[in-house]
């Protein structure tokens, strides 16, 4: 495979909320790393990803490049690297766009640690699915599986007895993944959704699901969960303060546990009950790397410890059917298209959907 000196990226420019598609040179590949020939990459859904571009745009960051979800084929892999990930596998994975110069999805070729990359099984997702598990699949995984968050059991392995978890925003791109991630593993699982979705988070291994703006969702879930003992824990994937007062209500009025949560605790959530702990996550720690959002966030090794290990297992869930990619929309126009379908995402018009591009 012949590889190029420059490429086209997404990078953010010296003016603020402004980013277009650029000349840039090729990422040089540290030991450690594969250079990955991207063929499709994902936005994140559908909030975060606006008020994380918004951010970025705002403070600045010129000079670096754009977008977290993508698959493709490894090109090259650095001199060091003991993984098994070879040359012309077809590799999916997340970046953190728009803190690197030399790191981000949205570009022709990017870099990454070869043992944050997963092999897509031959025969199993195309690049536009495969460009879906990326920061939802791993926020996720963190949530539900890191030992300091909410430390629940991995599959293959199958938590023993009936034991139930709670996911506000069942049908976002996170909910969709701790879904499958809680059914594969034996867990019994409450949602909420928009009713249009209650099809397709039942498909994915939801037990029950409820409308998340019924006066009646939160006695539903709990006369549901209840005779199974209560909820042991619930994750809130938007971080709105509503989803997390209901998260926290959903233990019972004398429940103890856990909320996970994607953006920091809401003081009255915090208040409802006291033996509920809020703690949030941020997935960009599982990268092993420092980096700065809105403060200073040191490289955590136990983080990208557990999502190593992890990935080690997705393609066998994947190839099982365990886990499925979210519903694609297809937004074309490649790297030039990009502009438009973040336009078209912060209009609000995506549901229980990613925007993809072939690149």
């Amino acid at each position: 495979m012949a590889i190029p000196e420059t490429i086209r990226a997404v990078v953010i420019k010296e003016v603020r909320w402004c980013a277009s598609v650029t000349e840039i040179p090729i990422p040089k590949l540290e030991d450690d790393e594969v250079l990955v020939q991207v063929k499709a990459v994902a936005q994140i859904l559908p909030i975060r990803n606006v008020y994380f571009l918004q951010f970025i745009l705002m403070v600045g960051y010129p000079g670096t490049i754009l977008g977290c979800d993508f698959s493709g084929i490894v090109a090259a892999v650095g001199p060091s690297l003991t993984t098994s990930v070879k040359v012309g596998d077809q590799v999916a994975g997340f970046v953190q766009g728009g803190h690197f110069k030399d790191r981000g999805a949205f570009a022709e070729y990017l870099k990454a640690p070869a043992d944050l990359v997963w092999v897509v099984p031959k025969g199993t997702l195309s690049h536009e699915e495969a460009a879906t598990l990326g920061c939802g699949f791993w926020t996720a995984v963190q949530a539900l599986f890191h030992p300091t968050r909410l430390g629940l059991t991995e599959s293959p392995a199958k938590v023993e007895g009936e034991k139930w978890v709670f996911v506000y925003g069942g049908s976002t791109s996170v909910g969709l993944f701790a879904i499958q991630l809680l059914a594969a593993a034996g867990y019994k699982v409450a949602t909420v959704s928009s009713p249009r979705n209650f099809e397709l988070v039942k498909s994915l291994g939801a037990t029950v699901v409820f409308d998340y703006k019924s006066p009646n969702a939160l006695d539903q879930i709990i006369a549901a969960t209840t005779p199974g003992g209560g909820i042991i824990g619930a994750l809130n994937t938007q971080g709105a303060s509503d989803g997390q007062l209901l998260a926290v209500k959903a233990f019972g009025p004398e429940g103890k546990g856990k909320v996970v949560t994607i953006l920091g605790p809401k003081d009255e959530a915090v208040a409802y009950n006291p033996n509920v702990t809020i703690q949030p996550t941020l997935i960009y720690t599982a990268l092993g790397r420092e980096f700065n959002f809105g403060e200073v966030f040191p490289a955590s090794k136990e983080d990208k410890d557990h999502m190593a290990a992890f990935l080690t297992k997705v393609p066998e869930l994947v190839k099982s059917g365990a886990i499925k990619p979210n519903r694609v929309k297809l937004w074309e126009g490649g790297l030039d298209g990009i502009e438009g379908g973040l336009a078209y995402m912060k209009e609000g018009k995506l549901s229980a959907e990613k925007l993809v591009y072939k690149i």
